[in-house]
C-alpha cells in the first residue's frame, strides 16, 4: 500500500481487506468471523464488539458496550433493536481495484424472543478507491419494523473524517450524528453517522460509508453517478471511473464492469 491502494478478498474467512494509499488506513470489512461456537445458540446478551461489527480498522476502534454500535446494522421492532451474532458467509472476491465480501445474519433481540420467525438480514460490502458500498436486504421484517445503519466511530479531535451517505432506502440521504459518551479504545469520546428507514416485508437499502485521513476528500455525494435498484438488484454507476457494480442478492453475486 506504499506505492498504491490494495484491496484483498479471503473467501474462506469472509474477510474483505481494504487499503489505501494517501492515509495508510487498512480496513476490515468482516463478512464471516463471529464468536459464536459451531454448537452454541445466539444470545443477544453475549454480543462481542470486536467480532459482531461489519468493519474494522487500524485507526479506529468498535464503540464501548452500551454506546451506539459502529459499523453496525440494527432492526428496530417491539421496542428492541437487534445485534448480529453468527455470521453466515456468502462469498468474497477483488479484482483490480475493487474487491466485495457477503454474509448474511439471523438479527437476535434482548428482553423477550431472542429471534423473529423468518427474519434475516443480508449484508454485501463493495470496495473501491477509499469508498464502501453496503448494500442491505432485510427479508421478514415485521410490520412498522425500522432498520438502523452506522458508520465509523471517531474522536472531535482526530484527524480523521467518518461519512455516510444513502443511496437507497433511507428516510434521508444525509445521517444523524450521534454520540459514543464512552468512546472506543482512540477517543474517550466519539461520534458517528447513523441513517434510519423503514424495513416492513423485505426492503433493499443501499449506503457509502467512507473513513479517510485525507485533508479536503470530496462528500460521498459526489461519488456515484447513478443507482439503480429493481427488485433484489442493485446497480450503482461511479462516477470517478464511469465503472458499474452490480448486486445481486438472489442469488448473492457481484460484477463490477467498464461502462
Amino acid at each position: 500500500m506504499e506505492e498504491a491502494d490494495r484491496v484483498l478478498a479471503l473467501p474462506a474467512p469472509g474477510l474483505l481487506l481494504q487499503a489505501t494509499r494517501a492515509d495508510g488506513i487498512v480496513r476490515l470489512h468482516n463478512h464471516g468471523s463471529d464468536h459464536v461456537r459451531p454448537h452454541e445458540g445466539e444470545t443477544a446478551a453475549e454480543d462481542d464488539p470486536h467480532y459482531g461489527r461489519q468493519a474494522y480498522s487500524t485507526r479506529t476502534g468498535p464503540t464501548a458496550p452500551g454506546n451506539t454500535a459502529d459499523n453496525h446494522l440494527s432492526v428496530h421492532t417491539g421496542g428492541r433493536r437487534s445485534v448480529r451474532r453468527r455470521v453466515h458467509p456468502l462469498g468474497a472476491g477483488h479484482g483490480d481495484g475493487w474487491g466485495w465480501a457477503a454474509s448474511w445474519h439471523r438479527p437476535v433481540f434482548t428482553g423477550g424472543p431472542p429471534m423473529v420467525p423468518g427474519l434475516r438480514g443480508e449484508s454485501v460490502t463493495v470496495v473501491h478507491g477509499r469508498y464502501e458500498l453496503r448494500a442491505h436486504r432485510v427479508v421478514g421484517a415485521p410490520a412498522g419494523a425500522r432498520l438502523g445503519l452506522t458508520g465509523w466511530a471517531t474522536g472531535p479531535e482526530e484527524s480523521l473524517t467518518s461519512a455516510l451517505y444513502g443511496l437507497h432506502g433511507w428516510d434521508d440521504a444525509c445521517p444523524e450524528l450521534v454520540r459514543a459518551p464512552q468512546g472506543t479504545a482512540w477517543t474517550p469520546w466519539a461520534r458517528l453517522p447513523r441513517l434510519t428507514g423503514g424495513c416492513g416485508g423485505t426492503s433493499v437499502h443501499v449506503a457509502l460509508a467512507s473513513l479517510t485521513a485525507e485533508p479536503g476528500a470530496a462528500p460521498l455525494s459526489e461519488a456515484v453517478a447513478e443507482v439503480l435498484v429493481d427488485g433484489a438488484t442493485v446497480e450503482v454507476t461511479w462516477a470517478d471511473t464511469g465503472t458499474r457494480t452490480r448486486i445481486a442478492f438472489d442469488p448473492v453475486g457481484v460484477r463490477h464492469t467498464e461502462r
